[in-house]
């Protein structure tokens, strides 16, 4: 796939990719069928653009990953305003889930790692249920020893999954797939963070309409104020950025 073709644009000293969610699939989906190894999928909400800016690490990941899908709303209206022809933002669960569809329809293989072990039980149910025939070739919750992870390391590029869908912290996620990304035998290394807990009915996402109109925020401020209370500066400091 050439390079115009997956719509790359540089803006805040990072890239996107605004692609819309059917062809991120299906530029995906070419690639692992030419065999392609280590394609690196990378989500940016406006959180990830303000730290960004900071954060050497995490501007080497997104900047080195093949494809940066745009998943929430701020960046999408900003990036709009800015001239771009791009009307939609794409959420990482979504793609995800477009994933799990066709791994289950080509009976290709998944691995999970990060999260809490309940997560992973729960979404083991879920998944067996909805998708039979996605194999599910490995789960490994997020609270190894560091001393455990080559072993970890082995057993992820023994089974050779097509998909490996990575829900550990910041920059642990980062500084696994800039390391193994080139040495793992893996089709997809995708990020997804919290939506592993949603997919597993853990963490409920908003309702439909609340994603439509981009305001699911809202919802998940009034649920866990604590926790994406303290979000708020990086927002903050992403329409400084923006606006500037």
């Amino acid at each position: 796939m050439e390079m115009m073709d997956l719509k790359e644009i540089r803006l805040w000293n990072i890239k996107f990719n605004l692609l819309t969610l059917s062809e991120i699939v299906d530029v995906v989906s070419r690639w692992i069928n030419e065999g392609k190894k280590g394609i690196h999928l990378t989500g940016t909400n406006a959180d990830i653009v303000a730290l960004a800016q900071t954060d050497d690490l995490l501007r080497t990941a997104i900047m080195d990953s093949d494809i940066v899908n745009v998943d929430s709303t701020l960046p999408t209206y900003f990036i709009k305003r800015k001239g771009y022809a791009f009307n939609k933002r794409v959420p990482t669960p979504d793609v995800m889930e477009e994933f799990f569809k066709i791994a289950n329809s080509k009976r290709q293989k998944v691995y999970f790692l990060g999260a809490k072990q309940e997560t992973l039980d729960k979404l083991k149910v879920v998944l067996q249920k909805e998708y039979p025939n996605m194999m599910i070739s490995g789960m490994q919750n997020g609270y190894y020893k560091i001393e455990d992870e080559e072993k970890i390391v082995s057993n992820i590029s023994s089974e050779s999954p097509d998909y490996l869908f990575i829900a550990l912290p910041s920059p642990r996620k980062e500084v696994f797939i800039l390391k193994y990304k080139k040495l793992l035998n893996v089709g997809v290394f995708y990020g997804v963070g919290g939506a592993l807990d949603a997919k597993a009915g853990i963490l409920k996402r908003p309702p439909k309409w609340f994603r439509e109109y981009g305001i699911e925020w809202g919802l998940r401020l009034l649920r866990k104020p604590n926790v994406y209370g303290r979000r708020v500066p990086l927002t903050i400091k992403f329409l400084k950025l923006a606006i500037s």
